[in-house]
């Protein structure tokens, strides 16, 4: 048994959701061009939607995301710590995103091993 289901026409999706096909579509080992996709699309983001849109906090921890994946840990964790604390004050410390957000900086912390502060979060 099979089942097929329909995305909506791109022109409805969000422009992080487009991202995020994009992102998750890159060959392992493309992580240039998604960081180059990603960081045209976050200085997008800012100037149209703004810092405190969730699509704008999104964007930021996929940038995080390809600087671990890159082991680029400082601008990993850059990304993370500006994404949590924007996260923070517009969607609140009990949000699914806020927790994830938390779990990449602790894996970062934790690929520096420094463990302490990788509990920390």
């Amino acid at each position: 048994f099979f089942l097929m289901i329909r995305r909506p026409p791109r022109s409805t999706q969000s422009r992080s959701s487009a991202a995020s096909d994009v992102y998750k579509r890159q060959h392992q080992g493309d992580y240039v061009k998604a960081l180059d996709f990603f960081l045209r699309c976050e200085q997008i983001q800012k100037t149209t939607i703004g810092e405190s849109h969730p699509d704008y906090t999104t964007t930021l921890r996929s940038i995080g995301e390809v600087y671990r994946h890159l082991r680029d840990y400082a601008k990993a964790l850059d990304f993370f710590l500006r994404c949590e604390q924007i996260q923070k004050t517009t969607i609140g410390e009990s949000h699914p995103d806020y927790t994830t957000t938390l779990r990449s900086i602790g894996e970062v912390y934790r690929h520096l091993r420094d463990y302490a502060k990788a509990l920390d979060f």
